[in-house]
């Protein structure tokens, strides 16, 4: 794995929506996959709490709060969630972004990660191996190199390529064997416990930057992040979308029929309701008023932040497919979410198209919303 670290990232969220159209979906509050269970095909499953207990022959991509993967993946697995832990094998690549990340399954191919506190330990990794975090302990034996971003590493496994850090601190374990090259920069020398061995050449770069930041590691960290944004996204858009299907249904519908109207109803709130806000704080009786205004607006910010992968991949999917109707189901919005991941990775035309799409996902939301109340009454 001897690619840009974020453009092999960037490749997989373009490839994310090309799903077969064979799989399993499942979504809640608290989803799990029993163990008794086993999918025969791809697996994607979202909620608070996700359990994968059953074996799934496909591909795996979970995202949660909190994610356990305790059953075997035939495929790929794909994880994102505030705690993030992998306890069985994957047969072949494994990407995962959270806080908290445990693995402790043996992985055929290549681990990518992306997160706060990290450990990696099991029977080993196939292939490389590319990490972005704060603190690393890495003990599970890895076949190919190592590439790592981050603060305090520490490395007690046999390596049988190159490792390259970067970062604040590096110990290398008395399991740590390095049959290639190391290559680190860090304010100090690495620390190298008695039995410790590097085969190779040693490189070391003094880095005396507070933090320990290169750009190959910050473009670790960056890289990872991106996936695990597009999984938080995809698992709140997927919640919304399918226990509110009907609604979902309207959004897409109604964007489609005045674009440019809701646009305009979108560009109102985002003017008007700040600037109300902030003129209330300078009355006594308004600053509750003010201070909920703006609170207002950061919910329905990010509703609509939630919402604008349904209405987008409805559409896209719609003239892809060149079906009569407008769907909204797990692959809409999986390529919705993707799409608009990478809109924000193009200067200026993209981030102008996000945020015209929050704009009209926004003059939706109002337009839907004065209905109802008018039917109300």
């Amino acid at each position: 794995m001897n690619k840009n670290i974020g453009a092999a990232f960037l490749g997989v969220a373009m490839l994310i929506p090309i799903v077969a159209l064979a799989a399993e979906f499942r979504a809640g509050e608290q989803i799990s996959l029993p163990a008794s269970q086993s999918i025969q095909d791809d697996l994607y499953i979202a909620g608070g709490n996700v359990t994968s207990a059953g074996n799934v022959s496909g591909d795996a991509v979970a995202a949660g709060g909190s994610v356990l993967v305790s059953g075997t993946i035939g495929a790929d697995l794909t994880a994102a969630g505030g705690t993030v832990t992998v306890l069985s094998d994957v047969a072949d690549d494994v990407r995962v972004a959270g806080g908290t990340i445990i693995i402790q399954g043996a992985i055929g191919d290549d681990l990518l990660i992306g997160g706060g506190q990290i450990t990696v330990g099991g029977r080993g990794i196939g292939g490389d191996v590319a990490i972005g975090g704060g603190t690393i302990r890495i003990e599970a034996p890895v076949s190919g190199n190592i590439k790592i971003g981050g603060g305090d590493v520490y490395l007690n496994a046999p390596v049988g390529g190159t490792v390259e850090f970067t970062g604040e601190k590096l110990t290398l374990g008395s399991g740590a064997v390095i049959s290639g090259n190391l290559v680190y920069s860090a304010p100090k020398k690495a620390t190298m416990e008695e039995g410790a061995v590097v085969r190779g050449e040693t490189k070391y770069t003094e880095n005396k930057a507070a933090g320990g930041a290169s750009k190959r590691g910050l473009a670790a960290i960056l890289s990872l992040a991106l996936l695990g944004t597009l999984l938080s996204q995809f698992a709140s858009a997927l919640l919304f979308g399918l226990l509110f299907r009907r609604y979902a249904t309207m959004l897409v519908e109604q964007a489609v029929a005045q674009p440019l109207l809701e646009m305009g109803r979108g560009l109102v709130i985002v003017i008007v309701l700040p600037v109300v806000s902030v003129l209330l704080f300078f009355t006594l009786i308004g600053v509750p008023l003010g201070a909920l205004g703006l609170l207002s607006l950061v919910v329905v910010l990010l509703c609509a932040w939630i919402m604008v992968p349904i209405i987008l991949g409805s559409i896209v999917y719609r003239k892809l497919s060149k079906s009569l109707a407008y769907e909204v189901s797990w692959k809409t919005i999986l390529l919705g979410t993707a799409l608009y991941i990478l809109l924000g990775l193009i200067p200026i035309i993209g981030s102008l198209a996000q945020f015209a799409l929050i704009l009209l996902t926004l003059g939706v939301m109002l337009k839907l919303k004065w209905d109802i109340a008018k039917d109300w009454r």
